[in-house]
Order: C-alpha cells, then sequence, then structure tokens
C-alpha cells in the first residue's frame, strides 16, 4: 500500500510492513530538527499496536535529547490543546484518524498546537528523506502527564458559553448514548457527559481498541449505537472517530443524522450568543452553514479542505467558530483544533435551549440533500481538470483553491483528491436528491474514463 504524506501528517498500512519503525523513526527525528528547543507532547488514538509505535516515538525524541510529555492514550484534540497550553515545542500523534484497523501514522503539531503549514510540512518531508537529524547532546526525560482529560476539561470550563451551560443545570441527568470506536475517546466521552450533568451510556467504550465497526462515524457505521440510543431512552447519540477530533448525532428515535449537522448546530449555537460573527469552513460542507449564519447576521468564509486550512483562514478573518462537515468543530474560545468534546459541549448546550418540536427540526429537516462519492482514479487529477470543467461548464462560479468546486445557485459539486487516501472525493449538494445525483454521476463518468484508458 502507498505512504501517504500531506498536511494530515504521514499514514501507511502495517499489515504489509508500509509503515517501518525506520519509516516512523526518520520521521520523528525529523520533526525534532524542525521545532524550537523544548518539550515536545506525545499522544496516540488507542488503536491496536498505536502503544507501541507511540513508545517508539518517545525512544527517538528522547534519543536526540529532547524531553517528552508523555499523555498514553488521548484524543488528537486533547494533545493539540496541551501543546498550547504547556507552550511545548510541538506534538506528535500516533493515529490514522478515521482510516481502517490496518492504517496508523503520524499528525505532527507545531509549537501552537496546530497541524503544520503547507510548506513546513513540505520542509519536514524532505527532512526525513535526507535523514535530517539533531546532533545528540543529552538524552531526554521522558515523564508522563497525570490527567490529560481533566486539564481538558479544565480549559473547556473556562469558556463562557460551556460555563453558562453548566451554572444552568447542564444535561439535567440525561442520558447520552456514546460510541468510541473504542479508542481515545472511550473514557474523555464518558467523563464529559458526567462533568456536564449527564449519564453516559457507552455502546462501544471499552478502551481496547479493537474497532467493532468501521472507524469512520458515518450514519451507515453506527447501526448498534442508533438502536441503543433509542432503546436506553438516550436523548441523543455521540459517536466520534478514532482520535476523537469528529462528532457524529444519533437523533432519540434511533435514527442517524448526517455529518455534515454536527458543525451546523455548532454554529449557531455560538452566533445565538455572538451575533454577527465570522464562520469559517471548508469547500465540501453543506450550505446550511450559510443559512444557519444569515439568521443570526453572521457571514460564511470557505477555505480548502483540511484542517490547518480552515484554521489559517479563521484567524485571518477573526472567525469565532469554524469547522468541517466531516463532523469537525473548531471553537477558538478553547483552543484551535477540531475537538468533538468541544463540539459535544456546544451541540448539547443548544439542545438544552431549545423545545423538543424546535429540536428535532434542528436535527432531521434537511434543506438540502448532500451526496458524496469516493473513486479510485489511475492517473493524475490535474490531468483531468480541463476534461471536468468542459463537464461542468454551464457553472457561473469556477474555484481551483482544492481540486474544483463548481457552483450554481442553489448547488454545487466539489472533485479534489483526498489528503488521507489513495482517492478522488466528489461531494454535492442541491435541492434533491435526484439533482444530487446527477451532480456525482457527472463527474464520477469523467473520473472512471480515465482510469479506464
Amino acid at each position: 500500500m502507498p505512504i501517504l504524506r500531506s498536511i494530515s501528517g504521514l499514514r501507511a498500512t502495517t499489515n504489509d510492513g508500509a509503515l517501518a519503525p525506520e519509516l516512523v523513526a526518520r520521521h520523528v527525528r525529523a520533526f525534532a530538527a524542525l521545532q524550537p528547543e523544548g518539550v515536545i507532547a506525545v499522544g496516540h488514538d488507542g488503536r491496536v499496536g498505536g502503544d507501541q509505535l507511540a513508545e517508539l516515538v518517545c525512544q527517538e525524541l528522547c534519543a536526540v535529547g529532547r524531553d517528552v510529555l508523555d499523555l498514553g492514550c488521548v484524543p488528537t484534540p486533547t494533545v493539540q490543546l496541551l501543546v498550547e497550553r504547556t507552550h511545548a515545542a510541538g506534538g506528535i500523534i500516533v493515529t490514522a484518524s478515521h482510516n481502517g484497523a490496518e492504517w496508523n501514522g503520524l499528525k505532527f503539531l507545531d509549537a501552537d498546537g496546530v497541524f503544520l503549514l503547507p510548506d513546513r510540512a513540505r520542509r519536514l518531508w524532505a527532512n526525513a528523506d535526507a535523514g535530517n537529524s539533531p546532533k545528540q547532546t543529552s538524552y531526554g526525560r521522558h515523564y508522563r502527564h497525570s490527567d490529560p482529560i481533566e486539564e481538558h476539561l479544565a480549559v473547556l470550563g473556562q469558556v463562557a458559553l460551556v460555563a453558562a451551560f453548566r451554572a444552568s443545570g447542564g444535561l439535567g441527568g440525561a442520558r447520552v448514548a456514546l460510541d468510541a470506536v473504542n479508542a481515545s475517546g472511550s473514557r474523555a466521552l464518558r467523563r464529559l457527559i458526567e462533568w456536564l450533568g449527564g449519564q453516559p451510556h457507552a455502546v462501544f467504550c471499552d478502551g481496547s481498541g479493537i474497532f467493532p465497526h468501521p472507524p469512520e462515524p458515518l450514519p451507515e457505521h453506527l447501526a448498534t449505537l442508533c438502536q441503543e440510543t433509542r432503546s436506553s431512552g438516550a436523548v441523543i447519540g455521540l459517536a466520534v472517530d478514532p482520535d476523537a477530533d469528529r462528532l457524529v448525532l444519533v437523533h432519540r428515535s434511533g435514527e442517524p443524522v448526517s455529518e455534515e449537522k454536527t458543525v451546523v448546530l455548532a454554529v449557531e449555537a455560538v452566533l445565538r450568543a455572538v451575533r454577527g460573527g465570522t464562520v469559517v469552513v471548508n469547500a465540501s460542507t453543506t450550505a446550511e452553514v450559510e443559512l444557519v449564519a444569515n439568521r443570526y447576521g453572521g457571514r460564511v468564509f470557505r477555505s480548502p479542505v483540511g484542517e490547518i486550512n480552515v484554521v489559517s483562514l479563521m484567524r485571518a478573518s477573526d472567525a469565532v467558530i469554524g469547522g468541517e462537515g466531516s463532523g469537525g468543530v473548531i471553537y477558538p474560545a478553547c483552543h484551535w483544533g477540531r475537538d468533538s468534546l468541544v463540539g459535544a459541549s456546544l451541540v448539547l448546550s443548544l439542545w438544552r435551549s431549545l423545545s423538543e418540536a424546535e429540536w428535532d427540526g434542528r436535527l432531521l429537516d434537511c434543506p438540502f440533500a448532500m451526496g458524496k462519492r469516493r473513486i479510485a482514479v489511475n492517473g493524475e487529477f490535474p490531468l483531468l481538470q480541463d476534461r471536468l470543467r468542459a463537464a461542468f461548464g454551464d457553472a457561473p462560479v469556477v474555484w481551483d483553491g482544492d481540486g474544483l468546486r463548481f457552483a450554481w445557485r442553489d448547488r454545487w459539486v466539489h472533485i479534489r483528491p483526498s489528503n488521507t487516501e489513495p482517492i478522488v472525493r466528489v461531494i454535492a449538494e442541491s435541492p434533491s436528491q435526484a439533482e444530487t445525483e446527477e451532480l456525482l454521476s457527472r463527474a464520477e463518468q469523467i473520473l472512471r474514463s480515465a482510469s479506464d484508458a
């Protein structure tokens, strides 16, 4: 299988030896050479074998004289928050995010707790390929944080909107069903719900790292959570991916909710308190975000896909909330990273403020029909762009900041190579499923014809 390197980090397969210890060591040493002096925080997402890779990362950092703050099995956003809070020189998370059990990898954080900007990522890959490593002066110290999740919650508790939610009674004893795919969110989600005054109903939260279903938290993967949400009497179901930076919802009836709704609801929760605020989402996120922002006098900017791209535009535009339609919520009042604990707190605070009928409408009413496809393509994506432009020549707005995005007054289609998998993603949205399928099929026909050539 290929080794993937992008703004989302390094990923490779473990079942065929692609993610070899030498590869990991080379990238860890190159990262140590890139970062300023100081401690480096390390965590892992809990998937099988991740603890051994995390230990290797710690050993390599210490071997080149770096002190290491070992956070153990924690969500990616916990590592991000603690890098920012402790003024560390950077961070490394052993994770392949939503990829399957046969994958693992490394996410690299800069000293501000945010993923590396594209130019710094390119420098890292060049350093790793050249075998660059810091000169060893002494062996670094390796020490463990006593309770990273407690510190994460303490910081979240200082956020005004969340503090007000807790002060008003929080969840008031309500039950919340949880699916952490037995990975890093297992303990964190349970503690969050208790901290918010609720009763956690854990479904797949044993922390074993053994995925009970495909780990990407898509509605089609959440059958057990849907059933348990309904049968347990939970007011909502929450699902996260292995490194718990993405959040997906299940209605109390057991009906799964589109992953796009998470950022929509988080945006509403914040704009109700900060009317007129700026929102940043990526180019593949639902246009329902614009509808919500308009309701509260806000405005929406769109960035290329990828957390660092969203964060960069949020900083430049002084945004109050942002994220990605895959379920990632970024709330700078807490920290600069996609965070399922933050997302859950915001969504649940909105639940508390609405009537049951209003809440049902927020979760279940969909003004647009969205469709997504993943297509394996032989050949380079740039060679297909002229054919795609011709196929969508009737689009009045064409954006090439990340693949190609064609937009009309009430619909759009975004076609782009994935940052994390060897595929092309096609995402479209329109007022009806039939119209969305037509956009998807038009794009897929071009992409598959290139593969068949």
